[in-house]
């Protein structure tokens, strides 16, 4: 998926305000978090797992993969396990490598480097599908997760920044969004804003690739040992299979069921922040004027997922003796 033209617009505000407390308990978690060390154990443990699956597959089996769709229908012999959809779309043409933002494998949104693993259909969708809602919510969702790789470097080093979650934003909001744990409080200028979005240009001019990684639950567990909203999350994930995404050195959990209403959270004086962005993809033009009505809009708090009927399974026990 290529994002770039337009891209991650950010703004930064006090997830906090108005009153509202996130994430209660957890303000002292910036004291033990150190980000250089955290960041290079997450990749060695990612890197590790990705290793030892791959040493998995000891006998290489084939696999029947069907290309459908308007154009160059075809049938391919594919390696089970390793090949991707993106192998595919190389044995096509490029048209298919530069434009296809998600694949669906047997009516599945399907992740382009996720490998294959058994004899499918395969369909390629681009940014300007007839119905774009499925590009569009994976498109967001990657733009958020973006947002949380920027932000995990665009700070100096004396200031703590702990990934937190990117909170689920409908597309029709018109930004996405990424929480994070600041060791200060921190009101943004003009200049620090467009000094971010810089970054943001940089990060997609480099066009590095989403990694996919499906790992047991413990495994995560010790990847984010170091994060306790990470660890939170985790605990409350039904499977015993959680999916990451890393990008650059940046690592995330993707999917399984997220905290819905984080209310009643933290206490007033937390760092928390949501930083709100929003982007365009390359497919795509857009006039100065109409992107700036774009960004204004993507300025506008978003709070959906601030909810006055909390469910309070979500408190962590520790949390719940400060309350």
């Amino acid at each position: 998926m290529n994002v770039s033209h337009k891209v991650l617009v950010p703004c930064a505000r006090r997830a906090c305000s108005r009153g509202l407390k996130l994430f209660r308990g957890f303000s002292s978690a910036v004291d033990n978090y150190d980000a250089t060390s955290t960041v290079e154990r997450q990749n060695e443990l990612f890197d590790a797992e990705k290793k030892r699956q791959l040493d998995f597959v000891k006998r290489i089996e084939k696999i029947r993969v069907n290309h459908v769709g308007p154009n160059d229908e075809c049938s391919l012999a594919m390696n089970k396990y390793l090949s991707t959809p993106y192998h595919v779309a190389m044995h096509l043409n490029d048209s298919y490598v530069k434009r296809s933002a998600l694949a669906m494998v047997n009516g599945e949104p399907w992740h382009m480097l996720q490998p294959l693993t058994e004899d499918c259909d395969l369909q390629f969708l681009t940014m300007k599908e007839e119905d774009p809602d499925e590009v569009n919510r994976v498109f967001w969702k990657a733009s958020a997760h973006m947002l949380g790789a920027l932000l995990q470097d665009a700070f100096k080093e004396s200031i703590t920044v702990i990934p937190v979650r990117s909170p689920e934003i409908p597309y029709v909001m018109g930004c996405f969004a990424y929480d994070v744990n600041l060791s200060i409080q921190w009101e943004p200028t003009r200049q620090e804003l467009t000094s971010l979005k810089r970054m943001a240009y940089k990060m997609c001019h480099k066009k590095i690739p989403f990694e996919r990684l499906e790992v047991r639950r413990e495994v995560a567990e010790e990847i984010f040992a170091n994060n306790v909203y990470k660890l939170h999350h985790l605990k409350h994930v039904d499977s015993e299979r959680v999916t990451l995404f890393r990008l650059g050195d940046f690592i995330d959990v993707s999917d399984g069921p997220m905290v819905h209403s984080i209310e009643d959270y933290l206490l007033p004086n937390s760092k928390l922040s949501r930083f709100q962005g929003v982007s365009l993809p390359s497919d795509f033009e857009s006039h100065h004027t109409a992107w700036a009505v774009i960004e204004d809009r993507a300025k506008r708090p978003v709070l959906l997922d601030l909810k006055p009927d909390f469910d309070n399974k979500y408190i962590p026990e520790e949390a719940e003796s400060t309350s």
